[in-house]
């Protein structure tokens, strides 16, 4: 337990400084440093899907998926679409030419095609995100509200289940996860969204008022609890119980980063149509 613990609290202390430095940088560093993430991500769902991936085709997605931040930051979201037209063609085009029919290539095309949107693609949403704000530190403060709020719903799900759990949230899919870890998950959002709010962003957080702060919040935990849930379906799919051993006691990228790749396009979404006009 004691060499787990330690294991975990490295990555961290290596992890979050880099993270955070990189945010600040923003730009191209950002939007790289988002694509190199994606990259890897899908290349640990190629090794989780095992024989029914191309090493070709997922190469092309790995590539693609981190193509998908970089386009963001170039030509905004309009590229991003532009980007996915393209990456479908692409796939569909080299999985049909390099896989006989037999072998499924129409299959293979549409999870290389998933997953290099899935990751890429929501990734991507941290690029308008990062930018959404005047300043470095506003910009830095607000592209980790949804990081921020994601943490707190995961430990608050891990704790009130611990605590409280007895009904099974979806024992198919995670029996671990409990419907009263769940609602401590989505207790915990709407507080920390409106805690970080205050503390980080006071001036965005008084124009759009405690009741949005509270909506983002929730709509934030409901992602969260989605994104983990996707993941954990994937790797019981796929029959593994993490997407690699990249970090040590975390598991995979992708295991870090399943509820992250459904609270950031949220808060962009929610930006972009509630705080416009705050």
């Amino acid at each position: 337990m004691t060499s787990e613990l330690t294991r975990r609290l490295t990555v961290a202390a290596i992890g979050i400084p880099v993270c955070v430095a990189v945010a600040w940088v923003g730009g191209w560093i950002f939007a790289a440093g988002l694509g190199i993430l994606a990259w890897i991500a899908v290349r640990e769902i190629g090794a989780m899907i095992g024989e029914r991936s191309d090493r070709a085709v997922f190469r092309a997605a790995c590539f693609l998926a981190g193509l998908f931040p970089l386009a963001a930051l170039v030509g905004g979201l309009p590229a991003v679409a532009w980007l996915t037209v393209g990456s479908l063609i692409l796939l569909l085009g080299l999985a049909t030419l390099r896989i006989p029919p037999h072998d499924m290539p129409f299959q293979t095309a549409a999870l290389a095609f998933t997953a290099a949107f899935y990751v890429g693609g929501m990734l991507s949403f941290g690029v308008p995100l990062r930018e959404w704000l005047p300043g470095r530190l506003e910009g830095t403060l607000l592209f980790f509200l949804p990081i921020v709020v994601t943490w707190a719903v995961d430990t608050a799900a891990y704790t009130g289940g611990r605590a409280f759990g007895r009904r099974k949230m979806a024992p198919a899919i995670s029996p671990n996860k409990t419907v009263e870890g769940g609602l401590s998950g989505l207790l915990a959002g709407p507080i920390m969204a409106i805690a970080y709010g205050l503390i980080a962003l006071p001036s965005l957080a008084g124009d759009l008022g405690i009741v949005r702060l509270t909506v983002l919040g929730l709509l934030l935990a409901v992602a969260a609890v989605l994104g983990d849930l996707v993941e954990s379906s994937l790797k019981r799919e796929c029959g593994v119980k993490d997407s690699s051993n990249l970090l040590p006691g975390h598991g995979g990228l992708l295991d870090r980063m399943d509820s992250l790749l459904w609270t950031i396009p949220v808060a962009w979404f929610f930006f972009y149509l509630f705080a416009a006009g705050a």
